[in-house]
């Protein structure tokens, strides 16, 4: 049977110099894959209808990734999508020929091509439309094509058996960015989890990366009372919101665009802390965008615009996570971005925050006093294995047996301290051993103690025993080690050597060793427990009501 739309060759006008500019341009492992998957999702909902009519209602997009390694390292992106019809062959396979159907998720017509040229410099495609009984494959030779000022390209035809059959199989050979391997492909898997988790979560497409399929990215909310600046109170919500704002602001008309574009979306508060997770995601018809890296747990590709977010140091680089739906605005060339117009992103945000600050129960003030209270330490594995690291580290870094000066320990001297108003919270314990065979020489201790105002407290008791006790539940600790649980270890530290340092100071007979801790104390306490991005921010929203 003859296809009256078939051409024996397919012009890729003005492809050369194109294609000896795609090598290098600044594509990620996975937006590069992204653009990709791109087309097999433009051709599924392009055919959805189409496509179950011929499968049955069982059907999904499948797009499966292999790597292979070895001498000849290649990769294959292949899809059970329509494939590309005879029509579209042209506007396929030639640089810069946008799709007639712009609504979907494809736009410029330089995806496929651009990302397939930075990966690797002979790539092949070879697909079969929907419906038909001849698969067509055409190959890029790079080199060859830019040595040869090639214009046009062979298209390889051949009648299939099964007609039913449709997709389109990519595969890249002689690379010119290594195979992701390990960790590396780790993080492709993650990125492109979070890249579609719109299309994963309703399970409408399968993606796979070396057979293995990509789940959803979960989303779980907080559900507590509101806290304000005294604890909590009323009873437990859902802390999630749902918005729709239009940005007529910053609007501009034009012959094609008359309508104010509208973005929408929800903002809530992560159940649990994480600074890796924590951020907004803008999603362009179902894709993300920008800010991918929140559900990768990646510190790449975040988006934590500072109206919302505050500094590096603030609680809301911890707790808050969105998706914002940015359908209506334009996007970049590679889709890794909003191409925001003049005035759009800085009113968005303005109003975005309007927002969260809204009602009697605000979001972002939620999000800024909420404290974790679970009966026990805070985080207890993570702060217990902190602990834990330092106080053996210490024992393995110091020679305490061949001291020349070793820290002997004196029943007869004592410090004056205030006892503390409760002594039946939770803690957790670690012993630093000094000695052979003597296991409690010095304690340190993580207490959980908000009605202690001491930051740091050092005891000594009738058996011999030493012990720095750090409040976790301090002003200052909530300031500045909540926000950021990774800086737990090194207050640890410095809280530790002060306290070493006053234990030697009255082993050696210093009447006054603990006046530096409680010049400390008594510092924290009054002058050095809050962060400038909290007042900063009250300011702010003062001046704004």
């Amino acid at each position: 049977m003859t296809d009256p739309f078939v051409a024996e060759r397919v012009s890729i006008r003005p492809g050369v110099g194109l294609y000896a500019l795609f090598p290098s341009l600044k594509y990620t492992p996975w937006v590069a894959l992204g653009e990709m998957v791109d087309n097999s999702i433009q051709s599924y909902l392009e055919y959805k209808d189409e496509l179950i009519a011929l499968n049955g209602p069982g059907y999904k997009l499948r797009i499966d990734i292999n790597f292979t390694g070895g001498e000849q390292p290649t990769i294959l992106i292949a899809d059970n999508a329509a494939g590309i019809f005879a029509k579209d062959i042209d506007r396929a396979f030639t640089p810069a020929m946008p799709p007639l159907n712009r609504s979907g998720i494809s736009q410029y017509g330089i995806g496929m091509k651009s990302s397939a040229c930075w990966y690797s410099n002979y790539f092949t495609i070879k697909t079969q439309a929907l419906g038909d009984e001849i698969s067509r494959t055409v190959i890029f030779d790079i080199k060859k094509i830019i040595s040869d000022q090639t214009m046009e390209l062979d298209i390889q035809k051949e009648q299939v058996r099964n007609q039913k059959a449709h997709g389109t199989r990519i595969i890249l050979r002689d690379l010119n960015q290594p195979i992701p391997m390990a960790g590396a492909a780790s993080r492709v898997r993650s990125y492109l989890k979070s890249m579609y988790r719109d299309f994963l979560k309703n399970q409408e497409i399968e993606i796979s990366i070396n057979g293995d399929l990509l789940d959803a990215a979960p989303m779980a909310w907080l559900k507590a009372p509101y806290w304000d600046k005294k604890g909590p109170t009323g009873d437990s919500i859902e802390w999630v919101k749902s918005f729709e704002i239009e940005l007529n602001d910053s609007f501009v008309p034009d012959p094609g665009n008359t309508t104010p574009p509208k973005i929408r979306g929800e903002i809530g508060i992560l159940a649990r802390g994480d600074t890796k997770r924590a951020g907004l995601a803008l999603i362009w018809r179902r894709k993300v965008v920008q800010g991918v890296g929140n559900l990768a747990e990646s510190p790449d590709d975040l988006y934590r615009p500072y109206q919302i977010y505050s500094t590096a140091n603030s609680f809301e680089r911890q707790r808050i996570i969105g998706e914002i739906d940015v359908s209506e605005l334009r996007v970049t060339s590679f889709k890794d971005a909003i191409n925001w117009r003049p005035g759009q992103e800085e009113e968005a945000l303005k109003k975005i925050k309007a927002f969260l600050n809204d009602g009697e129960e605000p979001l972002l003030r939620m999000a800024r006093n909420y404290r974790v209270m679970e009966g026990s330490i805070k985080d207890k594995k993570d702060a217990r294995n902190t602990v834990d690291g330092i106080t053996s580290a210490t024992s393995s870094l110091i020679d305490f047996e061949n001291d020349s000066d070793p820290l002997v320990l004196d029943a007869a001297s004592t410090i004056e301290i205030p006892e503390p108003a409760r002594t039946d919270v939770p803690s957790i314990k670690s012993y630093i051993k000094l000695r052979p065979n003597y296991s409690n020489d010095i304690v340190l201790e993580l207490k959980e103690q908000g009605s202690d105002p001491q930051w740091l407290r050092v005891s000594h008791d009738e058996d011999g025993k030493w012990t720095v006790t750090v409040n976790r539940d301090h002003p200052f600790m909530n300031s500045f080690v909540e926000a950021s649980p990774h800086t737990l270890e090194p207050v640890l530290r410095i809280a530790l050597a002060i306290g070493i340092a006053e234990i030697q100071g009255k082993i050696a007979g210093y009447s006054t060793a603990g006046f530096l801790r409680l010049s400390i104390n008594d510092l924290l306490k009054k002058y050095l427990s809050s962060r400038n991005d909290i007042t900063i921010e009250i300011e702010e929203e003062e001046n704004d009501s």
